[in-house]
């Protein structure tokens, strides 16, 4: 597929004979060009236009080969077929490969000169991206010339031409004319290094940063320090036993917004991402805080903190609640306790008996329980199946688990009298009796709304890394522009617009439908990258998926703007 790779034996060379030839009569027949015709039902392929960081590959040549096939085929039962392509430069991942070229990296100028062929005179012009797009740009339109796709030429175009760019412009100004576009606070990955918010298209190996919503829960210790734990689940927040910490992680104390916290050292680093502002006072080992207790704000009962080395130091606070009735790895690790420790600590085991608040259908009082047993798992140690267990947990708990009516006995248990009758109003009215999902989100709100929780954000799918290898963080932005791809009237229209559409295959349908429901507000603007600026925020670039969503149309007028603007210039001179 590569422009530079030759075929070699005589047989080879007669079929790029007949290739050649044939190319070249179609090239001068221009039996591609699609042109209205009244005459003819008409038919339009299209496929995504192919990022030119680097020649063709062999994923490229699947996808158009797929399409052209198509094309053809459809040809021959008589349609006026357009099959057009562009080149899509827009973003970060050219930018990222010219820094490394201009900083001399031996592994892409090997890669460069050794693999992909690139003559050393032109691997010095390849420190400026526009110049690096331009020729792989080239590279690769070659090689699908060679490959005889059937594809209309006269309509290609880059996302950096002119042209197209105005098109970009006038494509979100009708966006904001319509308050699709807003402007306000959000949470999107980030790159620390370039201070710059990143998609799928900046990251290595096109991962999207998936990110997730941890609630903090405020633990008070006897001194007033806050430990917030993280937990994706805070209506288990009534069968806590106790907090885990990591024994060897490292800890800080930490004012945070004003109020002293402890938490993880990476915790503090990357909450200052989130609108916090972070003071750092003292360092400490997780040892240290092994056999602090702290109260629990919903039941108000004391709680020790114990050591479990499955808490993860680079995941949430580093501070976990422990609802060994629920979760598997929380079970495991109680059972991993030493009695030394418990008699040092002056604990009895049945202090930490398992507490089941949520009921669901197949599963005893205790489900972490009986699956950690039934599944013969020996310690926290075996990660993988505990993380089979939780999911499977986790999964039937939050689709068919009911929270228990005697959550209400635990709501304020050990609060003062003058606040557990309002703490305990509100469980047996928003959380007893509710479904997981609701409970979820019902006590959520209200303890962050009472002050008695925060919230974290956190890349699910990590590690993602931005292209330059650092690491994505979520950060929240105050003064971000979005597409608000949440707005109830736009799904509604997409929902209408699927269900008319033939999806082959079938089943993919519901890949749609859940990426309908699924995605709300998007950061369509960044700092860096090449690109077209927001017409009213200068210094903003319109991010590479933002800009590439309705582009398949600029294909239908491309060829007619290159021919108005080829007259115009020509009149000019």
């Amino acid at each position: 597929m590569h422009v530079y790779a030759r075929p070699r034996n005589e047989y080879a060379e007669y079929l790029v004979r007949i290739a050649t030839k044939w190319q070249r009569r179609w090239g001068e027949s221009r039996v591609f060009e699609a042109d209205p015709d009244p005459s003819r039902p008409k038919f339009f392929v299209t496929v995504a236009f192919p990022y030119p960081n680097g020649p063709a590959h062999m994923g490229h040549g699947r996808t158009y080969t797929i399409a052209d096939v198509y094309a053809r085929f459809k040809r021959m039962q008589g349609y006026n077929v357009l099959f057009p392509l562009g080149f899509h430069y827009t973003g970060t991942p050219v930018l990222v490969m010219a820094e490394r070229v201009a900083a001399g990296d031996e592994k892409i100028l090997r890669l460069f000169r050794e693999v992909y062929g690139v003559p050393e005179d032109v691997v010095a012009r390849l420190t400026d991206p526009l110049e690096m797009a331009r020729y792989f740009h080239e590279v690769s339109k070659a090689s699908f010339r060679e490959m005889g796709y059937s594809i209309d030429w006269r309509r290609e175009f880059t996302t950096v031409d002119p042209e197209f760019q105005a098109f970009i412009r006038w494509q979100f100004s009708k966006l904001r004319e319509k308050g699709l576009l807003v402007r306000g606070t959000h949470p999107v990955g980030w790159c620390p290094r370039h201070s710059m918010p990143v998609g799928m298209h900046d990251t290595d190996g096109d991962v999207e940063p998936e990110i997730g919503e941890w609630t903090l829960i405020f633990f008070q210790g006897e001194d007033g320090v806050v430990y917030p734990a993280a937990t994706l689940r805070p209506e288990t927040v009534f069968g806590v036993t106790n907090i885990w910490v990591n024994p060897q992680a490292e800890y800080v104390k930490a004012h945070v917004n004003g109020v002293m916290w402890v938490l993880n050292r990476r915790a503090a680093w990357k909450l200052r991402f989130q609108l916090k502002k972070i003071e750092i006072v003292d360092e400490l080992r997780g040892e240290e805080l092994v056999g602090v207790w702290v109260r629990n704000p919903v039941t108000g009962e004391r709680t020790p903190v114990l050591p479990a080395g499955f808490v993860d130091p680079d995941t949430g606070t580093g501070v976990v609640m422990s609802v060994p009735a629920h979760a598997p790895f929380d079970y495991a690790a109680l059972r991993d306790l030493s009695d030394e420790l418990l008699e040092r600590l002056g604990l009895r085991r049945s202090m930490l008996r398992p507490r089941p608040v949520i009921s669901v259908h197949g599963y005893g009082e205790l489900p972490a329980v009986e699956i950690v047993e039934e599944m013969r798992i020996r310690s926290q140690d075996e990660k993988e199946r505990l993380e089979e267990a939780t999911r499977r947990i986790y999964e039937d708990e939050y689709k068919y688990g009911v929270m228990r009516s005697d959550v209400v006995e635990y709501a304020g248990k050990e609060l003062p009298s003058s606040v557990r009758g309002f703490v305990r109003g509100f469980v047996a009215g928003w959380v007893a009796g509710r479904p997981v999902p609701e409970a979820r989100e019902n006590l959520a709100k209200w303890l962050k709304s009472s002050g008695m929780a925060d919230v974290m954000y956190e890349v699910m799918n990590k590690p993602v890394r931005c292209r330059c290898g650092t690491e994505i963080v979520v950060k929240v932005l105050e003064d971000q522009w979005f597409i608000n791809y949440g707005d109830p009237q736009w799904k509604k229209l997409a929902r209408k617009w699927l269900e008319k559409r033939r999806i082959v295959p079938p089943e993919y349908r519901n890949d749609f439908r859940y990426t309908i429901e699924w995605v709300q507000r998007r950061a369509c603007a960044r700092s860096r990258g090449l690109g077209t600026e927001l017409p009213w925020a200068r210094g903003w670039i319109i991010e590479s998926l933002s800009d590439s969503t309705i582009y398949m149309a600029f294909y239908t007028v491309a060829h007619k703007i290159k021919r108005y603007k080829l007259k115009f210039f020509c009149r000019l001179h």
